[in-house]
């Protein structure tokens, strides 16, 4: 059943994420943010992907297939284990660089101007800075690695030593505890900037539209970003539910966050919506009625973009 929920969800928005990849390539787009949230699906979308190696192994229809990965390429295993601490990080770092353009963006026009030379740079740095993040978690053993338990028929976590295990946890808590105060301060900084900016009234009307619209996506995926990090603890403390239905809760929260940007530009961002209206315009032009008498009427199709 949560195979179904995962699907329907699920295949929509990774058309939707990789549509707007190259959408977002449009010279209607060469505004630095939109390389920055690019980089962002990216990350986002091979994260979700990751995640399906453990999830076809929690279910049972295709149990058997990873039992088969499990005994003949069970480096897989390893290697999603080492991509989960990989793209945490780098999910965490990417929220942290979309809250970083914002807040450069708006001290100064030279911020735009940094952003669009170096955007690039920012998330190669990103890469790196993920990688060996999540070194520790495969040399220490922090992380428990999945296998095939044939007395009990599952896949179990491989056990870590209790001390060893403190100690992943403090780190783990320590790490998330760092991205969410940085996060959090350069939020609040950039609430701060704009209004301080926007009370001055020395931008036009369109440069405001749009710092407000992009601040405003940028502070959505921040709020998802702590809705997700935290979601799962408040889950585990608040209700008495069992081991598979908190993965499955866990799963779920983790695609919002994944998932989501392409719906917050669609609803959020009006220079996407004049863009996807005109392309519409375009699929559908001025139709042609022809009357009994022999004469003919244009009628324009009228469509109402998003407010």
């Amino acid at each position: 059943m949560i195979i179904f929920i995962w699907l329907s969800y699920g295949i929509p928005s990774i058309l939707l994420v990789v549509f707007f990849l190259f959408w977002l390539q449009k010279p209607e787009f060469q505004y630095s943010f939109y390389r920055v949230l690019q980089c962002d699906m990216t990350i986002n979308i091979l994260c979700h992907l990751n995640t399906w190696i453990s999830r076809l192994y929690h279910i049972e229809a295709t149990l058997p297939m990873m039992i088969w990965v499990n005994d003949n390429f069970y480096f897989l295993f390893q290697i999603y284990n080492y991509l989960t601490g990989f793209f945490y990080n780098a999910q965490s770092l990417s929220v942290i660089i979309m809250s970083g353009h914002r807040l450069f963006s708006a001290k100064s026009t030279s911020g735009s101007e940094f952003w669009n030379n170096h955007y690039g740079h920012a998330y190669i740095l990103l890469v790196i800075v993920s990688a060996v993040l999540a070194i520790p978690n495969v040399v220490f053993g922090f992380s428990n690695l999945d296998y095939y338990d044939r007395k009990k028929c599952v896949f179990v976590a491989s056990p870590v030593d209790e001390s060893m295990a403190t100690l992943s946890n403090t780190i783990f808590l320590a790490k998330s505890f760092v991205f969410f105060v940085t996060i959090l301060v350069i939020s609040v900084w950039t609430i701060f900037l704009i209004r301080k900016r926007f009370a001055h009234k020395s931008d036009s009307p369109k440069v405001r539209t749009m710092m407000k619209n992009l601040t405003t996506i940028a502070l959505i995926n921040t709020i998802l970003f702590f809705f997700v990090m935290l979601y799962p603890i408040g889950l585990s403390m608040a209700f008495n539910i069992s081991t598979d239905m908190q993965y499955n809760f866990t799963m779920i929260t983790s695609d919002v966050l994944s998932l989501s940007l392409p719906y917050i530009l669609l609803f959020c961002d009006r220079n996407v919506q004049t863009t996807l209206f005109k392309l519409k315009e375009k699929i559908s032009p001025d139709t042609v009625e022809v009357k009994p008498n022999g004469t003919s009427e244009t009628r324009r199709k009228t469509t109402i973009a998003f407010t």
